[in-house]
């Protein structure tokens, strides 16, 4: 697949077809290269992108499902609108979700990886910061998320937090620096690791709440950094 050349600085590491094309159409919205109102015609995409019309259809499907794209009658997909508020939206629905899931994963039965994570993460805090400091981070806090939704022990409630996983990806590709702000995750995660580790339901989720609404302020510096438009 070629992207077009206004994609090429974000060069995303995805897996499927049907997500690559995703994240692509998804970046191009977050950035602002389709603004709202812009109608997503699958033969259009399927010939800028080099594949056929079967994965950009699913992509489609799947960014409507998120509310990024809206199904608009005589009109078609349409990107919905997106700035400051919609991301704010993003973030309180992954509260949600999360603040749930961590409740859930205090029951779980085994929480060894829980465990090994905590360490993990004291670990890094005191760790040298050499150049892969920050990827080790982020390999860290993605671990972090997934075990605590598998630990929920909820297949549906795990497959949501995949469909908002990536969403936050893509937010993460924008955000310019994330390391200013590493510590301080590394230190919200403690929080919500220990939490369940206590089998403390209430302050695991008073935890992931605090942890969530801070990384929402963290997303709209980052991403506006950029330059997009408000609303």
């Amino acid at each position: 697949m070629n992207p077009p050349a206004s994609l090429t600085a974000h060069r995303l590491n995805v897996g499927s077809l049907r997500f690559d094309i995703f994240s692509q159409i998804l970046l191009s919205i977050f950035t602002g290269e389709y603004q709202a109102g812009t109608r997503l015609k699958v033969q259009h995409l399927a010939k800028q992108y080099g594949v056929s019309s079967t994965p950009v259809r699913e992509a489609i499907v799947e960014l409507t499902g998120i509310g990024v794209v809206e199904l608009i009658p005589n009109r078609g997909a349409v990107v919905a609108p997106f700035g400051i508020p919609e991301i704010r939206e993003i973030y309180h629905v992954r509260r949600i979700l999360e603040v749930e899931a961590v409740r859930c994963a205090c029951d779980c039965i085994d929480l060894h990886e829980i465990e090994q994570l905590l360490k993990d993460t004291k670990a890094l805090q005191q760790a040298s910061r050499d150049e892969n400091w920050g990827v080790r981070c982020s390999d860290l806090d993605k671990r972090t998320h997934i075990a605590i939704a598998n630990a929920a022990g909820n297949t549906r409630l795990k497959a949501e937090l995949d469909r908002y996983d990536r969403l936050m990806h893509i937010i993460r590709v924008l955000v310019n620096d994330w390391e200013p702000f590493l510590d301080q995750i590394h230190s919200e995660h403690i929080d919500v690791l220990e939490a369940i580790i206590r089998r403390d339901k209430d302050a695991a989720g008073e935890a992931m709440s605090r942890h969530l609404k801070a990384t929402c302020e963290r997303a709209i510096e980052g991403v506006f950094l950029h330059g997009l438009p408000e609303a």
